[in-house]
């Protein structure tokens, strides 16, 4: 019994001491893990889109600490991956993070762990890694209709002005023909001689086979009907009013000559530009024209467009407008952009541009033309730098801003002036030119983007979130497709989103610097309804869709 109670005492003892070393253990790991920490300055970082290395600095006391990274793939390396120690006060480590470029389309994220082993506790720095393009969302409404737009393109050389620079059949069929850019509307000047009228017969068959529109233009009125007047001190030449009956009969019979030689005229200009130096009329003028002749005209079978002054401005467009018998003998108003359009940084021009805007409202369903216009800056200076139609950059924010924004105005058919010409749709022999004789320009190309995505369509609703993203939306009616062309008018690539539901199949192609109405991919949104595209740096982009 005595044994016994010894043993128990014994054992007793032992757990005594036990617990009794245990606390002192326990104290002395408490002691030596007070103040100790360990974590990042930054809770998150947003690196560059591209490869790039970024320092963040751990902050640390009395631990040791490990770097480990979660899932992702935007970090590649960090160095060191591990420091720290149990003993000393606050420190700092720099730690290197090496991330590699984000290639995808979206937004991505990765977290790097901070372990502190002392405490056993972790901390997290959250890495953000932007796309490499801008995403821009178009939102398309087919529902929401405007003006019927009737087709592009330009003026064919005269004889008379451009002897050693007309346009051959080759030429004319790498505009007009099969395959070709999809130009669909010629112009030609009525020669006051009527024994040059047979000169542009064969290219207007040319044009007209391939389905384009072909009309046509007078210049001079004629020696034998005219007198000169003084306007603002400068002497003209002037239709006399004893002699509009001959100058409406000179005009039937151009309309006449060319139905017997298998060309039908689609319509006819009063006069090109009748407020310059060519025929003068004053806006009066040309309505009582009009008003008398239009009929007669108009009985041939041609469409009659008027005024057709140079800077399409109110003084010369309202009164024929705004007369009933004139109007009613106008099927197309016509215009042109010489006193500016696309700088609304002018309260000139802005005003201009509202006017001209404002035209289709105005008109009774009728249609408004821009039937002539050119970009030819610095083309007199010897010094080739100054040349501005030489450059890409040129051609995008003037012709191709220049369209869009007629097209957003309500113009249903726009006309370059000559087709064939240095600072034109296509090269020629001028040392000016940027292409070869009869290669296709820059101009060319981006006229080609509206010809072939817009011609015979009716404009609808497009709207997007970036103002430098320029974008018009058509729909074919026939068949239901829609069309877009957009002006990528910033510096960098902008990765385009189009929400649009019932997308059967999808095309595009792009103009840059480099390209020429190259195809480029489109992609299904993640949704599956709709498309993106990649918008190159200083672009237009055409894209067509297909729902059936």
């Amino acid at each position: 019994m005595k044994n016994i109670t010894l043993l128990f005492c014994l054992f007793l003892a032992n757990i005594l001491l036990g617990a009794c070393s245990g606390g002192e253990d326990e104290k002395k790991e408490m002691d030596e893990g007070k103040g100790a920490y360990a974590l990042f300055l930054k809770k998150s970082i947003t690196v560059s889109t591209g490869e790039s290395q970024t320092d963040v600095v751990v902050e640390w006391a009395k631990t040791s600490w490990e770097i480990t990274l979660g899932e992702g793939d935007i970090v590649k390396s960090v160095t060191p991956t591990s420091g720290g120690s149990n003993t000393g006060e606050k420190q700092y480590t720099k730690v290197r993070v090496s991330c590699g470029a984000n290639s995808t389309m979206k937004k991505r994220t990765q977290t790097i762990h901070l372990f502190d082993k002392t405490n056993e506790t972790t901390v997290d720095l959250l890495v953000e890694q932007e796309p490499p393009f801008k995403s821009v969302t178009l939102t398309v409404d087919p529902s929401v209709k405007y003006q019927p737009v009737v087709g592009f393109g330009g003026m064919y050389n005269p004889k008379i002005w451009c002897g050693d620079n007309l346009i051959s059949a080759s030429q004319l069929d790498k505009m007009y023909g099969a395959g070709g850019l999809g130009y669909s509307i010629l112009r030609l000047m009525i020669y006051p001689n009527e024994s040059d009228w047979s000169a542009d017969v064969e290219a207007a068959k040319a044009a007209q086979a391939n389905g384009a529109i072909i009309f046509a233009c007078p210049w001079d009125c004629t020696d034998a009907l005219a007198d000169k007047i003084t306007v603002n001190g400068k002497e003209m030449k002037h239709l006399k009013k004893e002699n509009y009956e001959a100058y409406a009969n000179h005009l039937i019979r151009y309309v006449t000559f060319m139905k017997e030689k298998g060309v039908n005229l689609y319509a006819i200009s009063v006069q090109n530009e009748p407020d310059m130096e060519f025929t003068y009329w004053t806006p009066s003028e040309v309505v009582d024209f009009v008003k008398q002749y239009g009929a007669r005209i108009r009985e041939t079978g041609v469409k009659l467009m008027s005024p057709e002054a140079c800077g399409m401005q109110p003084e010369y467009t309202d009164p024929i407008i705004n007369n009933a018998e004139a109007f009613a003998q106008t099927d197309i108003l016509a215009g042109h952009l010489y006193q500016g359009f696309t700088d609304l940084s002018s309260g000139y021009v802005k005003n201009r541009h509202d006017y001209i805007c404002g035209v289709y409202s105005r008109i009774q369903g009728k249609t408004w033309w821009m039937t002539e216009h050119l970009f030819n800056d610095g083309e007199n200076s010897d010094d080739s730098s100054k040349w501005e139609f030489l450059k890409w950059q040129y051609s995008l924010n003037h012709l191709g801003k220049e369209i869009h924004m007629c097209m957003e105005g309500y113009c249903s058919a726009y006309i370059y002036w000559y087709l064939k010409r240095f600072y034109g749709l296509m090269g020629d022999t001028d040392k000016r030119s940027p292409t070869s004789e009869g290669e296709i320009t820059k101009n060319g190309y981006i006229m080609a983007h509206y010809a072939q995505y817009a011609t015979e369509t009716t404009r609808i609703k497009v709207v997007t979130n970036n103002e430098e993203v320029c974008a018009t939306a058509y729909l074919d009616e026939k068949t239901g497709e829609v069309t877009i062309v957009l002006l990528n008018l910033n510096g960098a690539s902008q990765w385009l989103e189009i929400p649009l539901a019932g997308i059967k199949k999808a095309s595009a192609v792009e103009t840059n610097e480099t390209k020429n109405m190259e195809v480029i991919d489109t992609g299904l949104m993640e949704s599956a309804e709709g498309i993106t595209v990649l918008l190159s740096a200083n672009s237009i982009t055409s894209v067509r869709l297909t729902f059936k």
